[in-house]
């Protein structure tokens, strides 16, 4: 760590770097015209870089210069269990050679600070309408990576600097949005802005709080937890101006499909992108978070928000301890990190988008980016005509209905939704069509905190959408096997059969093998999909079902307003559920047999 530029950080007993005196030092005024990634490195830069390369880094941003490489120390590792775990096992292999020639090894560690997150090896081998489903996916869990599963547990006690997730307990993305980043840290007593990368490509997920984080492959996440510096130029920053708000009954997942169809169009590729205006003003954190989830979606490396006072409500509502939230924001409004600081920056390009322009959306049916408004889904050749034969399924039979995935299920407003939409279908007599293979697999076990305080779990286990897992499932193709009865069906008759789910990917057999083609859907859409069970439905027109007076029932009545969802999120989210829940998973070190209750 360098010494100049540091200084006391007003109001704390920490110090920070005083970027915008290094910058400006070699260009007056240029800190103001940075660009919020590039005020972020540059502190990185400040604080960490050789002092004999420092000016001619800082003119790499001060100039947008694509020339030299500098490095950048991201101050976290994240990993899943799958690359993680690669990780680990060089790590001890690497204490083998040492203690083959007489060292010691357990001087072998991390040098930055890495989590593993044990989420990506649950698969959906018992749907959300059967008993007990989580208790015996997670069995199943368990056997099949008994092996794997006491090697990283090994690690978590054998390394220094290593925590371990263990499985049952939630998806990287959304664990680390709620809860493992601090936005800021303070280490050694300095505080400066949290920044990571991730065995994952949905790591930008956390750049919703303003923390820079992407997604890289296993070989360069190992070298940043050696403690060496992830080397790289200039990357292109465009400025992404969100106008307008969205539309009523709109919900983030609409928005962030749309945004992915313009997005690719724009050809924004290894770019980072920068949301600014009234419409990202507008969105909340969550909204936010589904947004920058999706970036390999359209092709860029990051998606980020700036600080602002959604970010520090978001802090408190996931229960961060009030200290650290009002660090966050002195930090922020010291080192030109809130958002109104960042009204003069200046980008190389600046695309619009109106967010009053997203209608409800979906994509498909191979690609997140093929844009489908469910106005036009007959126009599309989607919907059609077909026939319902007692006994038979259906030309399009939705056999896959999964809320699944941290890009929907971190968003309160998402995951409400479909909650009221399941309570709203229940008081009709709706159900769902008994071929499809209904889930909920949240990403967090708050979400199951905040359903049940609201009422809303029983009205989505009464249509099949019971919780099986809290991990990566239909979304990362772990869908599970089909009833053997469902799976004959579809291959005997060769039946064009589907999946909608609430993900990010829907390449033709990624999520199933039987699943020809794949929708991909707000969580209210995928429960409203289960109803009709087929992608033939129109689902804006055509009859869900009939009340008893013989009136059709459409999506429209059973669709909740923004003002019931809003005040279902006011009254049902709550910040001791988030501390229930993480407080015991990183206070303690836990076996894998230990679940948090």
């Amino acid at each position: 760590m360098n010494s100049q530029y540091r200084k006391k950080l007003p109001g704390t007993n920490l110090d920070y770097f005083d970027t915008q005196a290094a910058v400006d030092a070699i260009e007056q005024g240029a800190y103001a015209k940075l660009p919020y990634t590039s005020r972020v490195h540059a502190e990185n830069l400040v604080r960490r870089c050789d002092p004999a390369m420092l000016t001619d880094a800082l003119k790499q941003l001060i100039y947008r210069k694509r020339d030299l490489d500098f490095p950048w120390f991201p101050a976290r590792v994240v990993c899943h269990d799958i690359l993680g775990q690669t990780a680990l096992v060089d790590l001890a292999g690497l204490r083998d050679a040492i203690a083959e020639k007489g060292g010691d090894p357990a001087k072998v560690n991390p040098v930055v600070p890495t989590q593993l997150i044990v989420d990506h090896s649950l698969a959906v081998e018992h749907a959300g309408f059967e008993k007990d489903a989580f208790a015996k996916n997670r069995a199943i869990e368990d056997r099949r990576n008994d092996d794997r599963f006491h090697f990283i547990n090994w690690t978590k006690k054998a390394f220094k600097n290593v925590d371990v997730i263990p499985p049952g307990n939630g998806i990287m993305h959304q664990i680390n949005l709620e809860r493992m980043s601090p936005v800021i840290h303070a280490k050694d007593g300095v505080a400066f802005p949290d920044t990571l990368v991730g065995t994952d490509s949905h790591t930008p997920h956390v750049d919703a709080l303003g923390v820079i984080a992407i997604g890289v492959g296993g070989l360069e996440a190992e070298s940043v937890m050696l403690g060496r510096a992830s080397w790289m130029r200039l990357p292109d920053i465009i400025g992404v101006e969100l106008t307008g708000k969205a539309q009523e009954g709109i919900m983030a997942t609409d928005i962030v499909l749309a945004l992915t169809e313009f997005l690719r169009k724009q050809k924004v590729v290894s770019s980072y992108l920068e949301f600014f205006g009234e419409g990202a003003d507008s969105l909340s954190l969550g909204d936010r978070a589904t947004i920058s989830n999706m970036t390999p979606e359209y092709g860029a490396t990051a998606a980020m928000f700036s600080i602002d006072q959604q970010t520090l409500d978001y802090l408190t509502l996931t229960g961060r301890a009030p200290e650290q939230v009002k660090l966050v924001e002195t930090y922020a409004k010291t080192a030109g990190l809130w958002s109104d600081s960042l009204k003069t920056a200046e980008y190389e390009r600046v695309l619009k988008f109106d967010l009053s322009s997203v209608g409800r959306t979906m994509a498909g049916p191979s690609n997140p980016h093929a844009r489908l408004s469910t106005a036009d889904l007959t126009a599309k050749g989607i919907a059609g005509k077909y026939e319902l034969e007692e006994g038979k399924m259906p030309d399009g039979a939705v056999i896959i209905a999964a809320i699944t995935s941290c890009t929907n299920t971190s968003n309160p407003r998402n995951v409400i939704a479909a909650g009221l939409l399941a309570r709203n279908a229940n008081k009709y007599g709706l159900t769902r069509k008994s071929w499809v293979k209904t889930s909920l697999a949240p990403g967090s076990k708050a979400v199951q905190l905040y359903l049940e305080e609201g009422g809303l779990l029983p009205e989505l286990e009464k249509l099949g959408f019971g919780i099986v897992g809290f991990a990566c499932t239909t979304c990362n193709g772990m869908s599970g096997a089909l009833d053997p009865v469902i799976q004959k069906e579809v291959i005997e008759r060769d039946l064009y059969a589907t999946a909608v789910l609430s993900g990010n990917r829907n390449f033709d057999g990624r999520i199933h093998p039987y699943a020809k083609q794949a929708f991909l859907a707000s969580p209210a859409l995928v429960v409203a999909y289960a109803i009709a069970g087929t992608v033939r439905f129109d689902i804006e027109k055509d009859a869900l079902g009939y009340d008893e007076k013989g009136n059709a029932i459409t999506l429209k009545d059973i669709w909740p307003t923004d003002a019931e969802i809003d005040a279902m999120v006011a009254s049902s989210v709550k910040p001791e559920q988030f501390r229930k829940v993480y407080e015991p998973m990183f206070d303690v070190a836990v076996d894998f047999g230990e679940q948090i209750s």
